[in-house]
């Protein structure tokens, strides 16, 4: 059995651990800014830490297993596409982390 990026089970796949790697770096990146903002108490700090939080959850709420738990026993569809921000966002946290971790 040969793997298509357009098998589902294999997007499936691919879409949780790019969103579980998101979340991993937004944990990282509040841990960041919490110890910022304990230093300094910034407003930017709390701004930062606030889109790091509403991002976390964004990742939370996008992984496959929540659409699962959504949509009961119904597999939602999802195509090749679907991963592609999540790779981007992906890309854009890890630059952000090492900014913030100078």
């Amino acid at each position: 059995m040969q793997l298509s990026m357009y098998d589902p089970v294999f997007i499936m796949n691919v879409k949780t651990v790019m969103t579980t790697a998101n979340v991993v770096l937004l944990v990282l990146l509040l841990a960041i800014y919490v110890r910022s903002y304990a230093q300094i108490k910034s407003k930017f700090t709390l701004g930062l830490m606030i889109f790091a939080s509403l991002l976390f959850l964004q990742a939370v709420m996008s992984t496959p297993c929540m659409h699962a738990a959504a949509c009961g026993r119904r597999m939602c569809v999802l195509g090749p596409l679907d991963v592609i921000p999540d790779i981007l966002e992906f890309m854009a946290l890890l630059v952000l982390l090492y900014l913030s971790s100078e």
